[in-house]
């Protein structure tokens, strides 16, 4: 069985009164706490205690303007996006209008009148019996001038 250890107040055999330990204890935390209080009150900043909140105001500074300029460079891509998606679809609508009207023309190219008018147009055919007249192209130019 191991040895008890005994209390250094036991050693003399005296009769400790726990309650009055208790408030002694208590006044002198009590004592300690308002000299603390008192002593940071009375002094004036130290150089080593402004030098030390000086280098705190910078860190926080630098901290904070590392977290702006990361919240400023997500807000610019994020609308550097919108305003690209915005040209997307800008683009997709002219696209969509431009398939529609292809769609269109194809419909209609399959049809008689169609390659009648394109080989006129195109490839100067006529039909049986038709007179084809050939203008002069300095007439053209005339032409053109005079509008």
């Amino acid at each position: 069985m191991p040895k008890r250890r005994e209390s250094k107040e036991f050693n003399n055999r005296q009769v400790i009164d726990i309650e009055a330990a208790r408030q002694k204890r208590k006044e002198r935390r009590e004592l300690s706490a308002a000299g603390r209080a008192l002593k940071q009150t009375e002094e004036e900043p130290t150089r080593r205690r402004s030098i030390k909140n000086l280098r705190r105001r910078i860190i926080y500074g630098l901290a904070l303007i590392a977290v702006a300029v990361i919240i400023g460079t997500s807000v610019f891509n994020v609308i550097s996006l919108k305003m690209e998606e915005a040209h997307a679809k800008a683009e997709l609508s002219a696209l969509e209008a431009e398939k529609k009207a292809l769609q269109e023309e194809l419909s209609v190219v399959d049809s008689k009148e169609y390659i009648e008018q394109q080989a006129r147009e195109q490839l100067r055919m006529i039909q049986p019996g038709e007179t084809l007249y050939v203008l002069k192209k300095r007439e053209k130019a005339e032409d053109e001038t005079a509008n």
